[in-house]
C-alpha cells in the first residue's frame, strides 16, 4: 500500500495461496497484531501488485483506489463494524 504512485509501499500482512498455476489466493491477516496495521494500511491511496511470470521476469502493477474505490472501502469497513482508519 502505497501514499502515491511513486513512493515506495509498505506490505500488509496477508497469506497466499497457490490455487492453479495461474490463480492464487490472498487473505488478509486477522491476528491481533497484523490487524489495525493492515486497517491501517488499506486507507492508503494507491496499491502495488508485485508479479513474476513464469519466465521469472518482474512486474508491479500499481493501481489508484479512487473515489469509487474510496467508498468501497468506506462500505466494507462499515459491514466489517470498522470506522475506517484516517492517517
Amino acid at each position: 500500500m502505497k501514499l502515491g504512485e511513486r513512493v515506495r509501499g509498505v506490505p500488509l500482512a496477508l497469506q497466499s495461496v497457490k490455487v492453479t498455476p495461474s490463480v492464487y489466493l490472498m487473505g488478509l491477516s486477522d491476528s491481533e497484531q497484523d490487524k489495525p496495521k493492515n486497517l491501517q494500511l488499506l486507507e492508503r491511496d494507491w496499491f502495488d501488485i508485485a508479479l513474476v511470470y513464469s519466465n521469472q521476469r518482474r512486474a508491479i502493477i500499481a493501481l489508484e483506489k479512487g473515489a469509487a474505490g474510496a467508498r468501497a472501502f468506506e462500505q466494507a469497513f462499515s459491514i466489517w463494524g470498522q470506522n475506517a482508519p484516517r492517517e
